[in-house]
């Protein structure tokens, strides 16, 4: 397969010297934060006023944030909140602190894909989709595997957006055992149609 990647490909010196932020403490927040913190990377935590997991994230010996300082100050913002209230956190907290420059991550292509969430034009937005819950992407990667991610580009604007989902997937552990390239679309499709045929019954229906 020509769109299969492992840790040979790729290199981490495009994201160590970058600063991240997580926007979401929850199943792939602390997941995706402690594995990329585990492989040298700069990581804070950006959650709202209101959220329960604050406690759980300065358990972890993380630094917590407002999300506006975390968009601010860093130069990937991987948002990792749920689908259904991503649009209005996007509106109020993130879109107006961007700046050219800086890189948009997402681990569910649906609100790109549907028009949910329309970034500037010049910000890169990418994806990078680990097939599996959050419990498990730590669980593999403590054991020095790893889960298998997707990976895709939106928006392209440095130049340098492929290279940079690439080197997030690998740094999550996905490069353990395989990085797949793919799209937004085909990533929202696929997801939905497992999720509605397969886990919810429609297929057995």
């Amino acid at each position: 397969m020509d769109n299969l990647f492992f840790d040979s490909d790729v290199s981490l010196d495009s994201i160590k010297n970058l600063k991240i932020v997580v926007v979401g403490y929850g199943n792939q927040g602390r997941a995706q934060a402690l594995n990329l913190r585990d492989s040298g990377i700069d990581v804070v935590i950006a959650l709202q006023d209101e959220s329960k997991t604050a406690q759980k994230a300065m358990e972890d010996e993380f630094r917590t944030i407002s999300i506006e300082e975390g968009v601010s100050s860093c130069d990937i913002i991987s948002i990792l909140i749920p689908d259904q209230v991503m649009s209005e956190v996007f509106e109020e907290s993130i879109v107006k602190y961007l700046k050219p420059g800086k890189t948009l991550l997402f681990s569910h292509g649906y609100n790109i894909h549907y028009g949910d969430i329309k970034p500037p034009d010049f910000v890169d937005v990418v994806m990078v989709a680990p097939k599996g819950p959050g419990h498990l992407v730590r669980s593999e990667y403590e054991k020095g595997g790893g889960v298998p991610c997707l990976f895709a580009v939106h928006q392209n604007g440095s130049g340098k957006a492929r290279e940079l989902a690439m080197s997030y997937a690998s740094a999550v552990g996905g490069g353990r055992s395989g990085i797949i390239e793919t799209t937004f679309k085909d990533e929202v499709e696929t997801d939905l149609f497992g999720e509605q045929t397969v886990l919810c019954g429609g297929l057995v229906e």
